[in-house]
């Protein structure tokens, strides 16, 4: 009987180790087949690559986006808690709801037309090879930040 709660460790121990040959766990230097980690196959990393001058600019561009989604995000908070307030009443008035619901998506579109046009600002200060890199970040993302 208590061989059993031995048996059961054991068999957790084997099931949760780090598995690798020669002391070197998967993932240090190894893909996950085994093989050497490629490297990256396109041009270093942008924002490594930024001179003083681009750096400058870039923090000045970043503070004036931030100075304008500030608002533009609690204009949208307060609409859908407006829109919320509007739902959860008795006899919710449905035309104010899509007024509101409108409101609301012009907020959400001005957050995203300054988003954009923050990308297409980013891309003008950039030489062509850092393009590349800022290019593909960009590409991969999913949704909008």
């Amino acid at each position: 009987m208590h061989k059993l709660p031995v048996l059961i460790a054991m068999i957790a121990a084997l099931f949760f180790a780090p598995v690798g040959f020669g002391g070197e766990e998967k993932g240090h230097g190894k893909d996950m087949h085994g093989g050497a980690k490629k490297a990256h196959h396109f041009t270093a990393h942008w924002a490594k690559t930024l001179n003083d001058e681009q750096k400058l600019k870039v923090d000045q561009m970043h503070l004036a986006l931030d100075r304008e989604l500030v608002v533009l995000k609690a204009r949208a908070e307060l609409l859908e808690k407006e829109l919320n307030a509007l739902a959860a009443r008795d006899g919710a008035d449905q035309k104010a709801i899509h007024a509101k619901i409108d409101e609301l998506m012009a907020v959400k579109g001005a957050i995203l037309r300054q988003r954009f046009d923050h990308i297409l600002e980013m891309r003008a200060i950039l030489t062509p090879e850092q393009r590349i890199s800022y290019d593909m970040a960009v590409l991969k993302r999913s949704g909008v930040k």
